[in-house]
């Protein structure tokens, strides 16, 4: 996949993006793909081991979304090998997508097809609403139009920043309930805030199960006041 080389931020987002939806060893390894989006190399699991990985005696992470933590996990406890579907045939996020780019004067870029090992295309975009703040964007469809992940990010110290994330939580996929998402969102941010705070690793959040959907939230130190990254994905099975 070719990058922007002119706007790093976006790139990392089109990396990040890219490779949850690989579902290869890398998963949902945002962390890795954004570091190494900024050095303008492609990240592998090995790229920065964990903590446990450090270890005398290193314990394999889980694969699967069935192994998925039920509180605010570091790295090592999030599994890896999750696979993205479509959210549902023939949604494809469209109008939700600009009307919040729109809301947020995120300016998006061109779609382009993406050349790992499921071939789909992907957009993004970014706005820097102050000096050293970024609010961030991204989708990816199959190449039939059918919406698989969506995707925000936000620096702690841009404004509004948690009415921004509330604002993409609220994707419009069919199955989805906004005031429960919303509600959602608000009582995990605090648990991965205290467990970021006390760890000074990533941490990811519980996911939310929605219809044909699930949604993660994580912070990390991306960024010197921290940063969150949302992420919407379509799954294979239903849950209410």
């Amino acid at each position: 996949m070719r990058l922007p080389t002119h706007r790093p931020r976006y790139a990392a987002v089109l990396v990040v993006a890219a490779l949850a939806l690989t579902g290869c060893s890398t998963g949902h390894d945002t962390d890795s793909a954004a570091s190494a989006a900024s050095s303008g190399t492609t990240p592998t699991a090995d790229a920065f081991p964990s903590t446990a990985a450090t270890a005398a005696s290193p314990q394999p992470r889980p694969t699967g979304m069935d192994h998925w933590p039920t509180y605010p996990a570091a790295k090592q406890d999030v599994p890896t090998g999750v696979k993205s579907a479509v959210m549902a045939k023939g949604y494809t996020g469209q109008s939700f997508l600009e009307e919040l780019a729109a809301d947020w004067h995120i300016t998006l870029g061109k779609r382009q097809k993406l050349t790992f090992s499921e071939p789909a295309r992907q957009v993004g975009g970014e706005a820097h609403p102050t000096k050293n703040s970024a609010l961030q964007v991204a989708a990816i469809w199959d190449l039939s139009g059918d919406l698989r992940q969506f995707y925000c990010s936000a620096t702690a110290n841009a404004p509004r920043y948690e009415e921004f994330l509330r604002a993409c939580i609220g994707l419009d996929h069919p199955g989805s309930d906004a005031k429960a998402a919303a509600a959602w969102l608000d009582g995990v941010k605090p648990q991965v805030d205290k467990a970021f705070t006390k760890e000074k690793v990533p941490i990811t959040s519980p996911l939310l199960r929605s219809g044909n959907t699930a949604a993660y939230l994580r912070k990390g130190a991306y960024s010197p006041s921290g940063t969150y990254q949302l992420e919407i994905f379509g799954t294979s099975d239903a849950r209410n």
